[in-house]
């Protein structure tokens, strides 16, 4: 990526793929960073073996391999869950192994706020001694509506300590959300609270919200990527090929992975639209 815009490759794209695949295939594309996707709920097998010592020896070997580094690690699941300081904990120990150091979570439901906030601060001791931010991302789903607009994650950070969280923003997930809100505005504005971004484009296709290369969805991306450049503000190409959302923001997967070729062709299309406006 030229410029300098930290630009990565959100791996849920790959879902399905071994990561030798992933991690040759990101470097084929023209890409030097990647972020993770160990995302509850939105990638396959997940399990608590994945924030392993050695699987944390693993990604660092394939990093070495192909001359790959990483930032972020995507680590969502319902923040208000019991017992998340123990959860957490390997995860944040694992990030700091690779050396992500952003960690990009959406928060929970709304009704769930007030456990959200405690959860967050039991985490801070965590964070700070594993050298990590945790960036709440704004809800693609119901499931996540404690965080819809920006308003709504300020509120959250105004009672956190701003050395260990901020925002990690996504568009793409605030359009398959309401449709209606402003997202440009509210894109354009987050930037400032923002640690890391994720850029994701969307189409109504067939009557469910499906997610497309880059510049060929209902975001103009033009500004927004303009402003990051110059907020120097990493981000990822976050592009879940194989997930569709209903109109009421539902998530679903298709059953079988997406071929590789369509994979490369999407994210090479992607890159190549953002170097446009960088």
């Amino acid at each position: 990526m030229k410029n300098n815009l930290k630009l990565a490759v959100n791996t849920s794209i790959y879902d399905g793929y071994d990561l030798e695949t992933i991690f040759s295939s990101i470097k084929k594309c023209g890409f030097n960073y990647f972020e993770l996707a160990y995302n509850q709920g939105y990638v396959s097998n997940l399990n608590q073996d994945l924030f392993s010592e050695e699987n944390a020896r693993c990604i660092n070997y394939l990093k070495n391999k192909y001359k790959l580094d990483t930032l972020a690690l995507g680590c969502t699941m319902d923040l208000s869950t019991e017992g998340l300081y123990d959860i957490f904990s390997a995860r944040l120990t694992f990030a700091n192994l690779i050396g992500a150091k952003y960690i990009n979570v959406c928060t929970t439901k709304l009704e769930n706020k007030d456990k959200l906030i405690i959860n967050l601060k039991s985490l801070k001791s965590l964070l700070e001694k594993n050298h990590c931010i945790l960036c709440l991302e704004n809800a693609g789903d119901y499931n996540f509506n404690a965080f819809v607009k920006l308003e709504d994650g300020l509120e959250i950070l105004n009672q956190l300590d701003n050395d260990f969280y901020a925002i990690n923003f996504d568009p793409g997930n605030m359009l398959t959300y309401d449709i209606k809100l402003n997202l440009i505005e509210q894109s354009m504005n987050s930037i400032k609270y923002c640690k890391y971004f994720h850029i994701k484009d969307v189409i109504i296709e067939d009557d469910k919200f499906r997610f497309t290369a880059i510049g060929d969805g209902m975001i103009d991306y033009c500004n927004i990527v303009s402003q990051l450049k110059r907020s120097n503000i990493p981000c990822s190409l976050e592009i879940p090929l194989r997930i569709y959302r209903e109109l009421d923001s539902t998530p679903k997967k298709f059953e079988h992975k997406i071929d590789i070729n369509v994979i490369e062709e999407t994210l090479i299309k992607s890159r190549k639209y953002i170097e446009n406006f960088i």
